[in-house]
């Protein structure tokens, strides 16, 4: 199973959510946070900051990085990623387009669910809430055909 992080950048009632341009895995042409598959021998929170760097240039305050959740994702029954989902209060930079993704914001209740993957509209607002959960969340095959989620309360196993 592959671990990854995501990124979800708060301001006032908005989320910086990114159009994903490209990438081998998953998610081109939808909008999400920032982050990706961790690097052999990374801590979490070294490639949360990796992958934000890379995706859109900004540079984090760790400091204000909360984990609020960790989303295990199945493909056709077997876990396929666990994803810990941060969400960030304090950076430095102002998000740049990469080639892997276009940052803009957006109203925290108004956010563009059909642009998202499926499973992301059912837990995506609890997140950008600060909301702390773990989820399961089941797809016929990796990120396709979303079959639905459990919730289950908050334990960070890292």
């Amino acid at each position: 199973m592959k671990v990854a992080s995501l990124a979800l950048m708060t301001r006032r009632r908005q989320v910086l959510l990114g159009l994903k341009r490209g990438g081998p895995e998953i998610g081109q042409g939808t909008y999400n946070g920032p982050g990706g598959k961790r690097e052999k021998d990374e801590s979490i929170l070294d490639c949360l900051c990796r992958e934000i760097w890379e995706e859109i240039r900004v540079r984090i305050v760790r400091s204000s990085a909360k984990k609020v959740a960790i989303i295990t994702f199945f493909a056709g029954g077997v876990p396929d990623f666990e994803v810990h989902i941060y969400r960030i209060a304090c950076w430095k930079d102002r998000p740049r387009k990469t080639e892997s993704m276009v940052p803009s914001w957006h109203n925290a209740n108004r956010l563009p669910l059909r642009r998202m993957l499926a499973s992301d509209r059912t837990w995506f607002k609890r997140a950008a809430r600060g909301e702390q959960f773990c989820a399961n969340v089941f797809y016929r095959k990796r990120a396709k055909c979303f079959l639905g989620i459990q919730f289950l309360p908050f334990v960070d196993h890292e």
